[in-house]
């Protein structure tokens, strides 16, 4: 594994995102970087991180399809800050999930069915905790790009719409729990709703864009127009 700083600008992965992106396992991906199987770089922190550019090049020598580079989206897109919103969605995580698993049973089937509980309160967390970070900043973050790897691995598992349902379903349950605050009153900032809105519609267009570049290289190519 060779140990360098990374050049800046380069679109690098974490190892949890490249192993989404090749369809593995952390613990898999780990053992090839080890191992040297994988081109994999240190940081100067010590940290594992994957050239998107090196892993395409990878795949096509090992005959599989190259995913295209992921389009890095700017984390300094800037939001209104809303530290308090951020502070009541993470106290509210799990009316959040008790959201998520909610179906009656006399209700129309689902095309997926609900998580459980003990599931629901799980995808809530991972959704709710790096939103309000994003919020208490103002600042997208890591937000698109992990989005874009979650669409990335949708695609791989053949889950696309799985993945579409459960970032409704979660964006959904935020929403419905932001306006509730601030129909009674809570202590959370003016327009932060608005802002929410926002942040939630970015990890929807970058779960999107994931999937877009996911399927992209394996589509068939266009048949050719018919002759005259």
């Amino acid at each position: 594994m060779r140990e360098r700083q990374l050049a800046p600008g380069r679109r690098t992965l974490t190892t949890s995102e490249a192993a989404a992106m090749l369809g593995v396992s952390v613990p898999t991906v780990r053992l090839w970087a080890d191992s040297g199987r994988v081109p994999c770089h240190r940081t100067a922190g010590g940290h594992r991180r994957f050239e998107v550019e090196e892993l395409a090049d990878w795949l096509r020598s090992a005959d599989a399809p190259p995913p295209r580079s992921v389009r890095a989206v700017s984390s300094d897109l800037e939001f209104l800050p809303c530290p308090l919103l951020a502070r009541h969605l993470l106290d509210c995580t799990d009316a959040i999930a008790a959201r998520l698993s909610d179906h009656s049973p006399d209700a129309p089937d689902l095309p997926v069915a609900p998580p459980s509980a003990t599931a629901a309160r799980s995808e809530a967390q991972r959704y709710v905790r790096p939103l309000a970070r994003a919020l208490e900043t103002g600042r997208l973050g890591q937000l698109d790009e992990r989005a874009e790897v979650t669409g990335l691995r949708g695609v791989a598992r053949g889950q696309q719409v799985e993945v579409i349902l459960r970032d409704r379903r979660l964006s959904a349950a935020v929403m419905g729990e932001a306006a509730a605050a601030r129909d009674a009153g809570h202590d959370i900032e003016p327009g932060s709703v608005d802002v929410l809105r926002a942040a939630v519609e970015h990890i929807t267009a970058g779960l999107i864009r994931g999937m877009a570049e996911g399927l992209d290289p394996l589509s068939d190519p266009p048949s050719p127009a018919p002759g005259p």
